[in-house]
Order: C-alpha cells, then structure tokens, then sequence
C-alpha cells in the first residue's frame, strides 16, 4: 500500500519530466530547424571550444512551443526544469547554462545553475537584451543565437570561471539604446546572416566598436585578452584583459588568473555530457 502511495504521488512528476526531449547534442538542440547544418556545427564547435576552456557547459534548445512540451505555466520555470532535467553543469560548481528559445512563442530564457549568484541574473538580462532580441524582432534566429552564445561565452562563462569581480554591465556596450541603432544599421547596408555572422565572431575574438570611449566618446575601443604566465600543475596562471581607444589612446587593464593545470583537469573531466548540475530559478526572460 505505501508503495502505491508513492507510485501514485510520484507519477504526475514522472510524466511532467517526460515531456522534456533528450538533448540532441551537448551544445545545440534545434528541434525546430531554425538553424542551417552549417551553422549548427560552427556553434557546437564554438560551445565545446568554450567548455573545454572554462569548464562551463553552455547548452541552447530552439523549440516552437511550451505547449507542445506540455506545459502551461511561466517560461522560466519551463527553462528551470529543462535545465534540471537535463543535469547541466558540474554537480558541485552548479555552473551550467542553458538557453531556452521558443520561436513560436516569441520567448526565451537564460536559466542559470545554482552556483551563480543575482548579479549574474543582471548580466544574463544583458546578454538576451544586447545581443538575442535585436536580431529577434526581424526573426533572425540564427543571428541572434550566433550572438547571444558570443556574448555569453564573453560575459557570463570567462568571467564566472576565472573568478572575476563584475556587475551587471562591466563589459557590455555602455548604451544599450546605441547598440540597437547599431545592430539595424549594419542589417540595413550589409544586409541579413553575413552581417550577424561578423558580429558574433567579432564578439568571440574579444573586439567590438559598439561600445564608447568613456574619454573621447567615440567607438574606437579594442579589447585585448593576453595570458602573462602560463598556469603549471598546481600553480594558477595570470592575464590581462583590457581595452585601449585608437583615436585618443584611453587604456584601461584588469588582471585575472586561470586554473591550474590539475584544476583544468577537473574542468575538462566534464567536458562531454551532462554533470549532473541543478539551477534554483536564477536566469534572466525576454520576449519579441
């Protein structure tokens, strides 16, 4: 009898999970086929390349639409329970990352594991807001996908796993406003996918014109990424990231360290599949 107590509080649970499809890949799970072959293989590539760097499984899932999983509640905690179902991230370090797009729905979610704390919720807001919906509301969905995973390789996984200092804007263009005008100018005389395949391969080398100069004004800024000691085996390497403005000479450089070697190990022992990682809600929505 108790057995079939728990059978029977457990299966509207059971049947709730089933509804959350298997990954397709670790990286990108289009099951709707909003992206080409070609492109799909260039962001796997682009994702594992950012995993076995950082250690953070980034994870992007394109769908038509939360009914069609079932599920009738708010697009976040859809985007909490896909991630959970699917385990992302490491079990201790609670750092994965998923990206939950639904095209028919017009909506999407940045769910964060447990281990981010709120003011990475800000930087997921500002990675969808700068860098997905733009190219979104002309329903570009490969080039808003090639952007936001730019962005949040840049924003979310270097910084979360080299241990940095940020707030919610340090590193995003400084006017949001400025960036969108941008974005349509650049559709507008380049026209479509080669415009927005440039700017996400801009964004994953570190360099962008999008943002001002804080002296001059201008959008001059060039950021640089240089390693100065190499990590050894139980020793942390050391870099500096900064950004200098070629039209009036601005320069400002942060220090940040990288992972030991055997620290990388561990990273890389969850390189492949999932972790068994756990998000408690954290993330950031947006619609079109």
């Amino acid at each position: 009898m108790i057995r079939l107590l728990v059978f029977l509080l457990c299966w509207p649970l059971a049947l709730a999970a089933q509804t959350i499809p298997a990954p397709l890949s670790d990286g990108i799970s289009d099951y709707v086929g909003a992206l080409e072959p070609e492109t799909e293989a260039r962001l796997n590539e682009t994702l594992q390349a950012a995993r076995d760097e950082t250690g953070i499984h980034i994870a992007v899932a394109v769908i038509d639409t939360a009914a069609a999983y079932d599920w009738t509640g708010r697009f976040a905690d859809l985007g909490t329970r896909w991630f959970n179902t699917w385990g992302l991230g490491d079990a201790t370090r609670n750092d994965g990352i998923l990206m939950l797009i639904a095209t028919g729905d017009r909506e999407m979610r940045i769910t964060l594991g447990a281990g981010y704390d709120v003011i990475w919720d800000g930087r997921a807001q500002r990675v969808i807001d700068t860098a997905m919906l733009p190219a979104f509301r002309n329903e570009d969905y490969p080039a808003g996908i090639e952007a936001g995973v730019a962005s949040a390789i840049e924003n979310l996984a270097r910084p979360f796993a080299a241990g940095e200092a940020v707030t919610e804007d340090s590193g995003f263009p400084a006017e949001e406003g400025d960036s969108k005008l941008v974005f349509a100018l650049f559709a507008l005389v380049f026209g479509g996918f080669f415009v927005w395949d440039w700017f996400g391969t801009a964004l994953t080398r570190g360099i962008t014109r999008f943002r001002r100069c804080p002296t001059c004004g201008t959008r001059h800024l060039h950021f640089e990424r240089t390693i100065l000691n190499q990590p050894e085996e139980t020793v942390s390497g050391s870099g500096i990231r900064g950004v200098t403005c070629s039209q009036c000479g601005y320069e400002d450089r942060q220090s940040f360290t990288l992972p030991s070697k055997s620290e990388q190990r561990s990273k890389r022992s969850s390189s492949s599949g999932s972790g068994g990682g756990r998000s408690s809600g954290g993330g950031a929505s947006g619609k079109w």
